[in-house]
């Protein structure tokens, strides 16, 4: 008991130096992510935070396992908020380009990243590294979307494509963990592996669309406050035991309930939630890195880990927002938009070390590497979406 009592202090305290910073600034039009990151970091446990532990005698700051748990129902509630907001329209508008812009913007990360640091790290740390590097962060995406209100075809490229990401960086982290369990795989395996992936997405995103908006159509509105819930975390326990990204459930419910009548009251109360909980989960990934071990060859990994994260990602991404948008401000800032690795690239860096194919210094530089696409991702493209006149 008095461990969750700890966490809820903990997670209480996040939450309002989040909202403190988040408000100093906005003074400098600054991203609140970005305040919500730097809060973890300045209060984590390797930081302040350290030194009030020492004061007190005891881990009064830490991140434990029930800061995790709302961490990550944070992450879940504000990629379900999105698709809620958007619905199927980002899908639609964009189309096969949105599609194209993930595939290539997650590909050519990974393939550059593979072929320059398998001579350096070996064949194994290297397709983990290629891996870690494919993936927007959609949280960071969502979290600049909702706060700055915008709206309008390039928005809806730049959800589509973030949300179809996840699923293009999941076939590859799915097909990296068969090549590294080091048995002989054929290529009609792995393209059976591929296909069944992207068929099982589509199927429950058909019937999901399909199902869920008629069930909550004709549910009495006393539910409606339970109903969305249970929806969200059922699907993604159906989806997680299934091997996809809780990140993809978490749309895909939003997306299904944005078709319902009932949708202005759920975004009502989705909104209330995520005024409270939204900042944890960028607290929570700022506290986890410890500055203390930053040293010269995490430092060097970390910043060609970012150029090559940043770059390939524009550089697949931008053709295609280009040929939609016709605009070369607009795709360029969509480009700079999918910039931000976050959640994605630290969980495929926990795996990694969970199953000893990153060591600390490739653990670290890929965690770093998400820090800084997401911090300066996040900073060009609330001010490149300014300026291309979005309110």
């Amino acid at each position: 008991m008095e461990e969750a009592l700890i966490a809820l202090f903990d997670i209480s305290l996040f939450i309002l130096v989040a909202e403190t910073i988040r408000s100093l600034l906005s003074k400098y039009n600054l991203p609140g992510l970005v305040g919500e990151i730097l809060t973890g970091i300045a209060i984590g446990p390797y930081a302040l935070g350290y030194v009030i532990n020492e004061l007190v005698g005891f881990p009064l700051i830490s991140i434990d396992v029930y800061v995790q748990f709302l961490a990550e129902f944070s992450v879940i509630l504000l990629i379900f908020a999105s698709g809620l907001e958007h619905g199927l329209a980002p899908i639609k508008s964009a189309g096969i380009l949105g599609f194209l812009g993930a595939t290539f913007g997650a590909l050519l990360p990974f393939l550059v990243s593979f072929y320059i640091y398998s001579p350096k790290f070996g064949d194994d740390s290297a397709l983990m590294l290629g891996a870690s590097m494919g993936a927007t962060s959609l949280a960071a995406v969502v979290a600049i979307i909702e706060e700055e209100q915008l709206k309008g075809k390039d928005i809806n490229f730049l959800v589509s494509a973030s949300a179809v990401d996840d699923v293009v960086d999941l076939i590859l982290l799915s097909i990296v963990l068969v090549l590294l369990q080091g048995n002989s795989v054929s290529f009609e395996s792995l393209g059976l592996k591929v296909i069944s992936l992207i068929v099982i997405w589509a199927v429950i995103l058909i019937i999901s669309v399909i199902v869920i908006p008629k069930v909550a159509n004709r549910l009495s509105d006393k539910y409606i406050e339970e109903f969305p819930f249970v929806v969200l975390f059922g699907l993604t326990l159906i989806m997680v035991s299934l091997g996809y990204s809780p990140i993809i459930s978490a749309f895909i419910a939003g997306v299904s309930l944005a078709n319902s009548s009932k949708s202005p009251k759920i975004i009502q109360i989705s909104n209330t939630l995520l005024s409270i909980f939204g900042s944890l989960f960028f607290v929570t990934v700022g506290a986890q890195v410890n500055v203390l071990e930053l040293n010269i060859n995490t430092l060097i990994l970390s910043l060609e880990l970012t150029g090559i994260a940043s770059l390939l990602k524009w550089i697949g991404v931008f053709p295609f927002a280009l040929i939609y948008l016709r605009d070369i401000r607009s795709a360029n800032a969509i480009a700079i938009g999918m910039i931000p690795r976050g959640e994605t690239g630290l969980v495929i860096a926990s795996l990694g070390m969970s199953i000893g194919v990153l060591n600390q210094i490739e653990f670290q530089g890929i965690v770093f590497m998400s820090l800084l696409t997401t911090l300066m991702g996040s900073i060009l493209f609330k001010v490149l979406a300014k300026r291309t006149n979005h309110p």
